[in-house]
């Protein structure tokens, strides 16, 4: 608790010694690898969004009854709530974001195309536990990335409101996927899941290549920072790009 209250006190002060800057802004809203992390919380948020609030309606359509599909929900949703709990823990066993991030997507989007093509209820609740326990921990884990990445107290600022901003998207987009017309499978709504969590796949492994590429450069460059050349408003501008900043794969 000490340790993260220096932190967060650290980072006020960054925050309250830097003036709001129009160029970090165009910066951020310029750079791809923004709407990537982005993109990847959307489609982990829509996943979660229709968990929450279809998880009693597809248990239902199984076969169980409303109460118990009620109670029964409460168990996709602790799967969740500890791949949350563990997804604290597994950077520091193997601190590569993307990796993670690829390893629960696959799995969540092959849980998905599971329950879209079987027809055993008590199978279908299986997966639907195992697929929330895949989806969690991607929204936490793109945050962390983003954050560890982007550099520049503006820009970092702007990037926090693009991902929390389809973030609520998602909400939007997933309370309509689940339509009355495909119960009882509910086909379409998994699919489009399933595709939601193929998309993460992909922007992980493309932000993984790009982010080693990018640091093979700067260290084939022996890029440093003269200091001593430059400003502190000029260092502040150059955010990420700076020469001497790796980023974090």
């Amino acid at each position: 608790r000490m340790a993260a209250l220096r932190m967060l006190s650290s980072d006020k002060a960054l925050s309250y010694k830097t003036n709001y800057r129009p160029r970090q802004v165009v910066r951020a809203l310029s750079d791809w690898t923004i709407w990537a992390y982005a993109v990847i919380f959307w489609a982990a948020a829509t996943g979660g969004a229709t968990q929450a609030i279809f998880g009693p309606t597809l248990i239902a359509a199984m076969g169980y009854t409303s109460t118990r599909a009620q109670v029964l929900s409460s168990v996709p949703s602790a799967c969740g709530f500890a791949s949350q709990i563990l997804s604290m823990f597994l950077p520091r066993l193997y601190p590569r974001f993307s990796v993670w991030i690829m390893i629960f997507s696959a799995a969540a989007c092959a849980f998905y195309a599971v329950i879209a093509t079987v027809e055993n209820i008590h199978v279908r609740f299986a997966f639907l536990c195992l697929s929330n326990f895949a989806l969690s921990p991607n929204m936490p884990l793109v945050s962390v990335w983003m954050s560890n990445n982007v550099m520049g107290v503006t820009k970092k600022g702007v990037a926090s409101a693009c991902t929390v901003m389809l973030g609520g998207i998602a909400g939007l987009i997933g309370s309509h996927i689940y339509r009355d017309q495909d119960f009882p499978q509910y086909r379409f709504g998994h699919i489009f899941v399933c595709i939601c969590n193929a998309v993460i796949f992909l922007i992980a492994l493309a932000l993984n290549l790009y982010f080693r590429l990018e640091n093979r450069r700067r260290d084939a460059q022996n890029s440093e920072l003269d200091a001593s050349t430059l400003t502190e408003d000029e260092i502040e501008d150059m955010c990420d790009k700076r020469p001497d900043h790796r980023y974090t794969w």
